[in-house]
Parts: C-alpha cells; structure tokens; sequence
C-alpha cells in the first residue's frame, strides 16, 4: 500500500499521504452511510467526540457505531499500511469520528497524540480516513514535519470551550512557519506518527469536515491504562490484536467492553 519512498517520507516527516490510494466510490458511499447513522443515532455527544464507532456500544462513550467502520479497522489494506510504518505485529487501540459541521467554532489545538495515550513506548500510527474532501476552509489538519522526533512535550491545561482537548502544546513550542496542509479529497488517506505535532483550525466553510482516524501501536509497546487528566478512561479500554502477535507480556486484551454484537444482516 506504500512504495518504499513512502514509508521513508513517512519515517523522516512523521506523516504521509499515499499516492494513488482512494477508497471506490462504492466502499465511500457505505462508510458515508455508516456516518450519517452514528451522527444520528448518537446526538447526546459531540460530533468530534465520537470514539470507537468500529464498536456497538463499546467504550468509552458508548457509541452507537457501525459494521461498517468495524470493517474498515480490519481491512487489510489499512493494516498493511500501519505495519509499513511499524512493522507486523499490530495493535488496534481505538477509533475516532471527528465531524466538524459547517460554520463550527470548534478548533484542535497544537498537539502531540503521545502525551494523551498510556502507550509505551511512545509508538502509534494513525491512519485519518476522509469522509468527505478536507481542505483549508473547512478545517484540515496541519503538521509540522520532523516534529515526532521531539520527545514528549509537556502540555498546558486548558479551558477553551472550542477546544476538542483540554490540554495544549504552548506557543513556542511550535513553529507554525513550518506547518504543511494536509487536504485530501474523501476517500483519500494519510498516515501520521504518535509524535508528530498536529492541529486543525475552525471549519468556516459552509461544508462538512469528517473523517475516521484508526489508531494502531507495535504489540511491542504496551498501554499501561493509566493517564492523569484525561478526558476518557483508559481503564476499561478495549483493545485488539489485528496483525501477528504480542510482543509485549504487560498487554492485557481482557480488560475493556466491546459493547453489544453487531445485528445479523
């Protein structure tokens, strides 16, 4: 799924975006579909906050999710891709639905994924799905490349109620002369590490910005499920070996719900 020049790009930059990579308009039409069905069948929680909708009512929110996304987290195109970054034995932590409506003030501040996750070490590829075509007036993300090969930053709370964290990097600690776009038309995916500083503006536009992002670590890392301040349990966090085996003696696949089994067709 990625040339080699691509998991080298992926490797210096912290991101990549896989050229000639598109889901069919037939596999985009049900994602959609599976989208409009958990916005709609969840309205008690923030569009942005949708985690784990691969699940039936898993943790932690609950979600009221779709088949359809439960597929895509096992496809094994989207795994291939993760163990081109960090190798075949794969962990599937969690999903995430981020749905920016149109005109929405709400923003994702400077970040690192790292300090949000108990995962240890610090290893994690995200792979972001658009849903519907992402560019700069409807709120892309923005990296800033080479980034993940910072440590760990430390963040500051906040309480901004545009904010999708409560917590944030400070100001200079990014150097938003750097930034690069990431626009992608739906169907389209790109990948970016644990590491790498990130943050997405306002969507402004009068159009719909969501995509799913899929989550995986190296079974060789561990998440320890303990995380002050933050915003979900990891506790009873679910996770899944998808690819290979476990590497890592501390993770434990017993603790976290699942939630409910997917209705028979």
């Amino acid at each position: 799924m990625l040339s080699r020049a691509e998991i080298e790009t992926y490797h210096c930059d912290g991101y990549v975006i896989p050229e000639g990579f598109q889901f069919k308009d037939t596999e985009l039409a049900e994602l959609r579909d599976g989208l409009n069905a958990v916005l709609a069948q969840n309205p008690d929680i923030m569009p942005d906050r949708l985690m784990n909708p691969h699940l039936n009512q898993g943790k932690p929110y609950g979600v009221c999710g779709h088949a359809a996304f439960h597929r895509l987290a096992h496809d094994p195109r989207i795994i291939d891709m993760a163990e081109a970054g960090m190798g075949p034995d794969l962990i599937l932590l969690f999903t995430h639905l981020f749905c920016k409506p149109a005109e929405s003030a709400r923003v994702v501040p400077w970040h690192q994924d790292g300090p949000f996750w108990p995962v240890t070490p610090m290893k994690s590829c995200t792979i972001w799905l658009a849903l519907d075509d992402v560019d700069e007036a409807n709120g892309a993300m923005k990296v800033i490349p080479g980034s993940h090969r910072r440590d760990a930053i430390e963040h500051n709370l906040t309480d901004d109620s545009n904010s999708t964290l409560n917590r944030e990097l400070p100001v200079d600690d990014v150097d938003e002369s750097k930034a690069q776009l990431i626009g992608l038309k739906a169907g389209q995916v790109s990948l970016h590490d644990i590491g790498i500083i990130h943050g997405s503006a306002a969507n402004t536009s009068g159009r719909r910005r969501a995509g799913l992002a899929l989550r995986y670590m190296p079974s060789t890392s561990c998440m320890y499920r303990v995380m002050p301040n933050a915003a979900a349990s990891w506790g009873d966090m679910p996770m899944e070996l998808v690819r290979g085996a476990n590497r890592n003696e501390r993770n434990d696949f017993s603790l976290g719900d699942f939630g409910q089994p997917w209705p028979s067709a």
